[in-house]
């Protein structure tokens, strides 16, 4: 039997836009109540995490977690995209060494800076980067704070002067943006290629499904949805006390007598999963500023 509300871990496949999987999806599971996870660009394919049922209320922090993706890079040339559907708008001789590629790796580890690129879903001023691109208008990008955990080389090609990498990051890092910066940390111009994500936190490429395969599944009574809390096991938890379940249900505050833990375990507005009894129940904050520290729920499902 499937689980109404979950997770749907769905290799998107290229060409498809991520509302589509989600105009698809909801016609497969027969239900509105689906949302996905952070977009993919129509040209990249892998992991798009899609929200069911009461799931819809975890999209932003299983959007959060951390994500692998592998990127093709090919040097020699760059464009206002980003990537190869975009504008040349600079090229340059290059004759990049694998030894290079990876000694830049150094400096775009780590938290860094990182100027999205025009052709981005960011707004400023209300309107969206890629609508003031498409009408010409030049508008300042600002900078963000991203974080590179890792980037290595998979495969390099002194020949075609391209490699495959795989970056660990954060959310809000636009790999399209990285390739750009790491041709301009070796002196030459790059753009991205092909983009496969293969991990969102925990979900991973290894147990995505194509809508296809869902829909088999669905038909033969066999798709099973993660459970609601699942990715989610690096929050710490909170249960209830019998008498803190009342206040748990609705919404209020709770103190150190309304959960079984210790409230010695949390950290200033650290996000904590909420049980009553073995039922995940919602996201809370912990709280000190307050007078009486506290436990606030900020999602319940």
């Amino acid at each position: 039997m499937m689980y109404k509300d979950g997770y749907l871990n769905i290799r998107k496949e290229r060409g498809m836009t991520s509302h589509d999987v989600v105009f698809k999806a909801r016609k497969i599971l027969a239900t509105k109540k689906i949302g996905h996870t952070g977009t993919l660009d129509p040209d990249a394919e892998g992991v798009l995490v899609l929200c069911v049922g009461k799931a819809t209320k975890l999209v932003e922090y299983i959007t959060d977690l951390d994500k692998v993706y592998e990127a093709e890079i090919i040097f020699g040339k760059e464009t206002d995209s980003c990537d190869l559907s975009g504008q040349v708008v600079r090229t340059h001789e290059s004759s990049v060494t694998e030894s290079e590629l990876k000694t830049v790796f150094e400096q775009l580890t780590g938290k860094i800076k990182q100027q999205p690129p025009i052709y981005s879903a960011i707004k400023i001023n209300g309107r969206k980067l890629y609508e003031y691109a498409r009408e010409g208008i030049e508008v300042e990008i600002p900078e963000r704070d991203v974080v590179i955990h890792a980037i290595k080389v998979k495969a390099f090609d002194a020949i075609k002067q391209s490699a495959l990498i795989e970056v660990s990051c954060s959310k809000g890092t636009y790999i399209r943006a990285l390739c750009r910066d790491i041709g301009r940390a070796l002196s030459t111009a790059a753009v991205m290629g092909e983009l496969l994500r293969v991990k969102v936190g925990k979900f991973s490429l290894n147990d995505a499904l194509t809508l296809d395969q869902a829909g088999a599944l669905l038909a033969q009574n066999e798709l099973m949805l993660k459970p609601l809390e699942y990715g989610l096991e690096s929050f710490k938890k909170a249960t209830a006390s019998v008498q803190g379940e009342r206040f748990m249900v609705n919404g209020n505050k709770l103190v150190a007598r309304n959960i079984q833990e210790s409230f010695n375990e949390y950290e200033e507005n650290e996000l904590i999963r909420l049980y009553i009894k073995e039922t995940f129940t919602g996201i809370g904050k912990f709280i000190k500023a307050d007078a009486e520290m506290c436990i606030k729920p900020v999602k319940l499902l």
